[in-house]
């Protein structure tokens, strides 16, 4: 349709129907009309509405203005045969396409001027993002009573929505898996299997059909993909690349996955250490999707090496806050839910596995005030039967309640792969295959010294 034609029935719309007038002055701007004296007709109805909720007779427009062009205008309306009660649905699609239209156009033209003027680079991109967004059609949320049986039939079969790690006893705690708008985080410190945690949930989603992106800012994407080579391998990292027939077998395994057809699609993207945000993220998942890639799950390697997308904060609580946001709102913007990790703080690192809580997370208490799910690793030394062991405790817990629950993972030191507590047999069993030892801790009595078992421990 026309623009002249189609401003012509923005206004006649607004003019007959309160709820379209209400819907077009959140959203709309005047300069997003290409008349004038249409865009001033606009801004008298838009303000009178706000002001009094209700429509601005036409006769106070006509004398607001008072020129010949608002006189024509409403002719023009006039002579349009359109009736907006019939074609409601025709008129809201076509605004809603010229808004898009418009507020491109408008932010890229603005975003010129703040090149010429120097701006922020962080700026620019915010008008175009907020430009994008552009939408007259609004979620106005949950309408608890109307929506009863829709509610009631879409939390039941939540489970389909949700992303499982397939871990059993883990994704019990979790009510099945990760659901979409919510942001999870692995606190430990430092070298504490964080990486090779998100790397393990990482393969097996991808072997269930999932499409999963890892974003890393902490290794590059051959050293993140090796580890994804010595878990589905089950093989010693240390002797895939360098003996020739551990890479043979290596290679006829990642084979056998590659052929399998249900298989998901697993990304990994490198992002410089400190320098990347959650803009830079939204830039990258876009490109995917015009690829026809959809991420069920997004994994961040790691939140404290980020920058926030409106420059550096000085204080390091708002600095991890704004960004425990900026990717709890990705998801949300990409339906799919969103893991990282963290560190523990120096006295988390020491303090008894029973006393551990999101206190010790390291640099800011807002990460675990804005995330969904927390869960912190340890060591429980009084509880730990084999060496290879990381113990678990669930600090956080939006997705299934259950909070203070502890449990175990067991690793193996060669091949990377963790296993569940309900897997020991099969972590038992791989060993064989991996070279791993299954060392039996020594119990508190045994030790000479503290550091003893910590020695011995690969």
């Amino acid at each position: 349709m026309e623009n002249t034609t189609l401003e012509r029935l923005i206004i006649k719309g607004a003019l007959e129907d309160k709820p379209f007038l209400v819907t077009i002055s959140s959203v709309f701007e005047k300069s997003y009309f290409e008349d004038e004296t249409v865009g001033r007709a606009f801004v008298l109805l838009k303000d009178h509405v706000e002001k009094y909720d209700n429509i601005m007779p036409r006769a106070a427009i006509i004398s607001e203005i008072a020129t010949p062009e608002v006189e024509n205008l409403f002719k023009e309306i006039d002579a349009v045969d359109f009736s907006v009660t019939q074609n409601y649905d025709y008129l809201f699609d076509e605004t809603n396409k010229y808004l898009k239209e418009k507020a491109i156009k408008r932010a890229i033209l603005d975003s010129v001027e703040l090149i010429e003027r120097g701006d922020s680079y962080s700026n620019i991109s915010s008008k175009i993002e907020d430009a994008l967004i552009k939408d007259l059609r609004i979620d106005l949320g949950t309408n608890y009573f109307d929506s009863l049986n829709e509610r009631l039939r879409r939390i039941i079969s939540n489970s389909t929505i949700r992303v499982p790690t397939y871990f059993p006893q883990f994704d019990e705690y979790i009510s099945g898996g990760f659901p979409p708008y919510t942001l999870s985080v692995f606190a430990a410190r430092i070298h504490g299997f964080k990486s090779a945690t998100m790397a393990n949930f990482a393969s097996r989603q991808v072997l269930h059909g999932h499409n999963v992106l890892l974003m890393t800012m902490e290794m590059s994407e051959d050293a993140f993909a090796q580890r994804f080579d010595a878990i589905y391998s089950k093989l010693d990292i240390n002797k895939i690349y360098g003996v020739r027939t551990e890479t043979m077998r290596m290679v006829g395994y990642l084979k056998q996955i590659k052929e399998q057809p249900n298989r998901g699609n697993l990304w990994i993207k490198q992002f410089p250490t400190g320098e990347a945000s959650v803009l830079d993220f939204k830039r990258y998942i876009r490109e995917l999707k015009m690829r026809g890639i959809k991420p069920s799950i997004i994994y961040v390697d790691y939140i404290n090496l980020m920058k926030p997308t409106t420059g550096t904060i000085d204080v390091m609580y708002s600095n991890i806050k704004k960004i425990s946001e900026e990717l709890r709102a990705l998801s949300f913007g990409f339906d799919c839910p969103v893991v990282t990790v963290s560190q523990l703080n120096r006295e988390g690192s020491v303090v008894a596995f029973s006393e551990v809580d999101w206190v010790y997370i390291s640099e800011s208490l807002g990460l675990p005030a804005t995330a969904d799910f927390m869960m912190i690793y340890g060591e429980d030394e009084d509880k730990m039967v084999y060496e290879s062991e990381l113990n678990y405790k669930l600090v956080k817990n939006r997705l299934g309640g259950r909070v203070g629950e502890m449990n175990k993972f067991y690793y193996d030191a060669r091949s990377l792969r963790l296993y569940d507590s309900s897997e020991l047999d099969v972590w038992i069993e791989d060993a064989k295959i991996s070279g791993d030892d299954r060392k039996l801790s020594e119990q508190p009595d045994e030790r000479s010294t503290p550091g003893r078992r910590k020695e011995k421990r690969r």
